[in-house]
């Protein structure tokens, strides 16, 4: 008996040891995770909208794992972006909808980072190990903005019952026509006041004023605060009202801003050939609130037959000399007479084509004359072969630009059909062509970027 127990005395603390190990190690032998289940997860960001200069998160929810089982790394970030601090957390995550909805345990993994500047930014996968196995899971494209507490409050103008840009200086009307326009702000918590001068001889009266009262949310695009009416008596050279607005800024400065100035030339009532029908102010009392700052009640739009015209007008002058053509003019034509602002000259395959065979030349020149030894010339036609060369790069960089012509709509930040979507786009507009991916591109329209569907821009080839 004594032997028994001498021996289980000995023996139990490495039955022990190895129940422990066991137990230990479980975890490591347990079922990994659905590689396809795992392949569907993104980051998605916390908060509607990201900023620069603060703590901006990101989470995903990975059902059936426990977070001392998950071990994460983050990869190297883009620049001007810094990884501040992660956690792990034991949460419920709801699956299925109605009657097929239940909740099962799971782990919520949160990531908090910091962008310097703003733009669209493209996060590197982080690398997850769960019970043993190896996953990575990617990030949704980001558009990071400007912190709102370091941005002023911005007013622009838009003219309802008249095809005029916000962003030009100058415009026509004629004596008498009835002005509609609507002062829009952005950057603003609220708006406290809206003030305006009045100039001689003219009819002036508000329509509508809308709610300014404080957002508990951000935006980047213009809001809509007045409707105005104003109407020139005499011809002459005018400027618009002058409107005052007082707005509140994101961190509580109290901003005085003025519209931007627009003049208008104002011709006599007889001169108006096919003069526009005038409609009532109190038609404008009810409008709705534009999707964008310079939208115009009656916008001209590009139709299917315009936007194909279009395109086989660029391709041809893509194709010719420049200059010896009409489709540079004809296309022009197009443009301003759908309401759009004319886009440059084509770039030439024929002139880039002349222009690589004379720096062809330049070079085979200087080479011989380097060889005869004929210096003071030799650096002549260096200088030549320099100057064409550097200007027929620049020129090849815009020809070999994947361009096209869009079909008009919005872009979205990420390339999803369910995302939210972004600035819209004129029908007919020339858009750069960054990427594709799918059925999707990345174009470039002026300074704004982001994603669209790749059937509604036609290359221009």
């Amino acid at each position: 008996m004594e032997k028994y127990a001498e021996r289980f005395r000995t023996d139990f603390p490495r039955l022990l040891i190895f129940v422990l190990l066991v137990a230990y190690a479980f975890p490591v032998f347990a079922k990994p995770v659905s590689w396809n289940y795992l392949w569907s997860l993104r980051f998605r960001q916390s908060q509607e909208t990201l900023f620069t200069e603060t703590d901006n998160s990101f989470y995903v929810e990975i059902e059936g794992v426990t977070p001392d089982s998950i071990q994460l790394a983050v990869n190297s970030l883009p620049h001007n972006v810094s990884f501040v601090s992660s956690k792990k957390e034991t949460v419920m995550i709801k699956s299925g909808n109605g009657q097929n909805e239940k909740y099962s345990a799971g782990t919520r993994i949160t990531i908090w980072m910091k962008f310097l500047k703003t733009g669209f930014y493209k996060i590197s996968p982080i690398d997850l190990v769960i019970n043993g196995s190896f996953y990575q899971i990617p990030f949704n494209p980001v558009e990071v903005f400007e912190n709102p507490k370091f941005i002023n409050p911005q007013v622009s103008v838009s003219f309802n019952n008249l095809n005029i840009s916000s962003k030009r200086k100058t415009a026509e009307a004629y004596e008498g026509q009835h002005i509609v326009f609507t002062v829009n702000v952005k950057y603003a918590n609220s708006v406290k006041n809206v003030s305006w001068n009045i100039p001689e001889d003219s009819v002036f009266k508000k329509l509508r004023e809308f709610n300014s009262s404080d957002e508990d949310f951000f935006s980047t695009e213009f809001k809509p605060i007045a409707v105005f009416d104003w109407q020139p008596l005499k011809s002459g050279n005018w400027n618009l009202p002058e409107i005052f607005v007082t707005a509140v800024s994101y961190n509580g400065t109290i901003n005085d801003i003025k519209c931007p100035p627009i003049s208008f030339k104002v011709h006599e009532k007889k001169s108006v050939v096919n003069e526009p029908k005038q409609e009532s102010p109190f038609a404008y009392a009810f409008i709705e609130q534009p999707s964008s700052y310079d939208k115009n009640v009656s916008r001209l739009e590009a139709k299917n037959y315009d936007i194909l015209n279009l395109i086989e007008l660029h391709k041809k002058e893509r194709h010719s000399i420049p200059f010896f053509n009409s489709a540079f003019k004809e296309r022009r034509q197009i443009e301003l007479s759908v309401g759009l602002s004319p886009s440059g000259v084509e770039p030439s395959v024929v002139f880039f084509t002349i222009m690589f065979c004379a720096v062809f030349i330049l070079l085979a020149v200087s080479v011989l004359l380097f060889i005869f030894k004929r210096k003071k010339t030799c650096a002549i036609f260096v200088s030549m072969f320099v100057t064409f060369a550097v200007f027929l790069s620049i020129y090849g960089y815009h020809l070999f630009t994947s361009r096209g012509i869009y079909a008009g709509g919005t872009m979205s930040p990420i390339p999803e059909k369910t995302a939210p979507t972004g600035v819209t786009i004129q029908a007919g507009s020339v858009v750069s062509i960054i990427r594709t991916a799918g059925g999707w591109m990345y174009i470039r329209h002026n300074d704004t970027y982001g994603w669209v569907s790749a059937e509604n821009v036609y290359i221009i080839k």
